[in-house]
Formats: C-alpha cells, structure tokens, sequence
C-alpha cells in the first residue's frame, strides 16, 4: 500500500494519515515539543497494548473454565510477550539527543519519521485485530492455534519496528547527512 506525501490528488500525508491516528502527534513538527509528543505517542500505543491483554485473559478464563488447561500455555506466553512489549513502549528512553536538541531537521527526514510511527500504528492495528480473532472462531484447539500464531508473529513483528525506529531515531544527529531520510 502506497501513500503519498503530498496532500493533493485526494490522498492524505505521512503526517495528516498518521495526526488521525495519534492524539497530539502534529507537534511533532515543532521542535519545542518533539521530546513530550513523542511520549505521548508512546503512551498512546503502549495504552492499545495494554488493552490487547484483555481478550487474550478472556480466552484463558474461558479455556480454564472448560477444563482446556492444555491450550492456555501458549496464551500465557503471548500475554508476556505483549506485557514485554507494553512496558518497552511506554518507558523507552527518550532523549534522542540527535533527534530532540536544536539540530536542524530536514522536511525529509520528518516525513520518513512519519512514515515510520504510521507504520507502527499500523502495526499495533494487526496486533489488536488477531488479539480479537481469539474469540469464538477459535472454538477448536487447532483453530486456537492457529489465532495464537497469528497473533504472537503480529506482536514479534511490532517488537522488531520497534526496536528498529529506537535504533533510527537514536542513530540521529549532526553526523547525519542533511536531508538524507532516516528510514528506508
């Protein structure tokens, strides 16, 4: 799925897809207010994973109840690992020097910043939608397993960009080439 940064031809910016997506995320663009933005932005996805947890608690009661000890195991993992997750977004360092002091930040380089956090967003999207296709389709064990793959590869995959923009955006700084985007 293409996206351009461009506001005309009836498609939305990097920034306009992703100020829908985030409360408060347009102050990324003014560099007073990156380092408090950029918390925020953490907060708020580390306050969708945090609710991520709740079908998956629901799954265990309902399986314990129905005396299916056997399949809670892979569910408690899951929830570790997204618990994991939840804490490394909402607590991640971020003092970015690079990023956050007064160096001069290319358009460029603020839309790849963009393109990057949409990215995500997106991905929390597909950690939410496979947490919730837990529910009643996975009525049968391999059903359940195959939900709970689903959903442990959508939570690995956001732990990996993750690490990925913490990595990026640390590596920002006068070092960097004017212009040059950040992200690939």
């Amino acid at each position: 799925m293409a996206y351009t940064s461009e506001a005309g031809g009836g498609e939305k910016s990097w920034l306009q897809r992703l100020a829908e997506k985030i409360p408060g995320i347009a102050g990324y663009q003014a560099k007073e207010t990156r380092r408090e933005v950029d918390k925020l932005y953490r907060e708020h996805l580390a306050d969708r994973l945090r609710r991520v947890k709740d079908p998956i608690a629901a799954v265990v009661r309902d399986l314990t109840d129905g005396g299916r000890l056997f399949e809670v195991t892979p569910l408690e993992r899951i929830s570790k690992k997204v618990d994991t997750l939840e804490n490394r977004v909402r607590f991640a360092t971020y003092g970015y020097t690079g990023f956050f002091d007064t160096v001069q930040i290319k358009e460029q380089q603020l839309d790849a910043i963009y393109q990057f956090d949409l990215r995500l967003v997106e991905k929390v999207e597909g950690v939410e939608a496979a947490a919730t296709a837990l529910g009643p389709g996975s009525a049968t064990p391999t059903e359940l397993k195959s939900a709970a793959a689903a959903l442990e590869t959508a939570v690995d995959e956001l732990g990996s960009t993750f690490d990925t923009r913490q990595q990026s955006i640390g590596g920002f700084g006068e070092a960097s080439a004017p212009g040059r985007p950040l992200f690939t």
